[in-house]
């Protein structure tokens, strides 16, 4: 981050500051939520969480250097800052700093996809700018400030990933951004336990637009029913997708295996040659955003064309591991039904025999059965050899397999058990699929995988 100085952070957080007044002059180089992770000249802000309250750490903090805290009470010792809520706070320092630069933001939503277009959007800008991006799932009300407040004045462009699970997030998070530039992938399934419909989904997507800057560009896949409901809108939107009627569509698709995908997009009437080294079709709506927004941004067809072929998936998002008996492709990060079933169709690239490991998606709430047996029925229309269930929600998902097809199929309420039956079902030479919601830990599964 570029220095502040503490009297700027006390004014943008609307805190209240106890302690050595001439420290209010001097500047703050590093602003960090972890105790651990404090150096010199540092502010510490202590997040409460549902399981924890980092105030508990304030004392550490300063043992490991830091020059003042954040707190939302009033504390025995000098040099901190009282505020009402120290993750509002994080928030408003974020918002304050964003507004020092010159820079491009690019604010990412989206049911599923945002982690893929954030990493091949960032691949292709940065064949011309400086680009700063989340890391990991730096995606909510905690990582989004936290990556706001890592930019600094060689950087041109910023591109952020916004992920959230109730209305109000992406608004708040909207605030901090103030992007210049809009992308919604699409409106599906994940967290409707939290936000009751697909309408709600898009009311809670949509509140990206709540702070972008005026005259800002906004970018939507328009393969997505309810996305285009927007065309004709004051948004003024460019569409993506792969159907002709887009403002950026596909051509033509040259080759697509196991290695990667060759084809041809159209951007308003002028084809683009691409290949992206990452098997699967489901990559290409990223792509076409990304060749949008690069043409909006002034980017040459070889830069483009250079940026998507250096793009690698983010860890567990599509990741191709090959070991001396099997390949795994690892889409174990998270999960709803629309990415389980383009992961599936991955797989159906594949020559060998093709295997498949579903767990459990997360956060659909009152509508696991209907979300799960969907799941399974939709997977049991693929070319694959054998499907593997395995979690409480998963059992839906093997009904709606084996009333729906003659695919092997297997189920097992607890993933140990998978396991120690793994070996058994799994053959050398296999490819096999990973996918689950993050919260089922099934790079466990992967490990396990990777030890046969």
């Amino acid at each position: 981050m570029e220095p502040i100085k503490l009297k700027d952070i006390v004014t943008a957080c609307e805190g209240t500051f106890f302690g050595d007044e001439s420290l209010l002059d001097k500047y703050i180089h590093e602003i960090s939520t972890n105790s651990r992770e404090i150096g010199d000249n540092s502010l510490f802000i202590p997040i409460v969480g549902e399981k924890f309250d980092a105030h508990n750490f304030i004392s550490s903090a300063f043992e490991n250097g830091c020059m003042c805290t954040l707190s939302h009470k009033k504390l025995d010792r000098d040099n901190y800052i009282l505020v009402s809520d120290t993750t509002k706070a994080l928030r408003d320092i974020a918002e304050y700093c964003r507004g020092l630069f010159n820079v491009k933001v690019i604010a990412i939503t989206g049911s599923v996809g945002k982690t893929t277009v954030k990493e091949m959007l960032s691949s292709v800008l940065s064949t011309k700018y400086s680009v700063l991006k989340n890391i990991g799932n730096f995606n909510n009300e905690i990582g989004v400030p936290k990556t706001i407040l890592n930019l600094e004045k060689h950087h041109e462009v910023a591109v952020i990933e916004m992920g959230m699970n109730s209305f109000g997030e992406i608004s708040r998070l909207s605030k901090v951004a103030r992007p210049d530039i809009c992308i919604i992938m699409n409106i599906g399934d994940a967290h409707i336990g939290n936000l009751g419909s697909r309408e709600g989904i898009f009311k809670a997507k949509t509140e990206i637009f709540d702070y972008m800057k005026e005259g800002g560009q906004v970018f939507l896949y328009g393969d997505d029913d309810m996305l285009v409901s927007l065309n004709g809108s004051d948004l003024s939107p460019v569409f993506f997708g792969e159907s002709s009627y887009n403002d950026v569509s596909i051509s033509k698709i040259k080759n697509v295996d196991i290695e990667g995908t060759e084809f041809v997009a159209n951007y308003k009437g002028e084809d683009l040659n691409a290949k992206v080294g990452v098997p699967g079709e489901y990559m290409l709506p990223s792509v076409l955003c990304s060749i949008a927004i690069a043409k909006s941004l002034e980017l040459s067809n070889e830069q483009i064309q250079k940026g998507i072929l250096d793009y690698t998936p983010a860890k567990m998002r599509k990741e191709i591991i090959k070991t001396e008996k099997l390949t795994i492709i690892n889409d174990c990060y998270n999960a709803s039904e629309e990415s389980i079933i383009a992961g599936v169709k991955l797989l159906e690239l594949a020559t060998s025999r093709k295997v498949v490991i579903i767990g459990d998606i997360l956060e659909v709430g009152e509508h696991g059965e209907r979300v799960h047996y969907s799941v399974g029925k939709n997977v049991a229309t693929k070319d694959v050899n054998i499907i593997i269930c395995c979690g409480e929600q998963s059992k839906y998902t093997y009904n709606g397999i084996v009333e729906n097809s003659k695919t092997k199929a297997y189920y097992f309420d607890d993933k140990d058990k998978m396991h120690d039956d793994l070996n058994n079902i799994i053959k050398t030479g296999d490819t096999v699929y990973v996918k689950a919601s993050r919260g089922c830990r099934f790079e466990k599964t992967v490990e396990h995988l990777q030890n046969i």
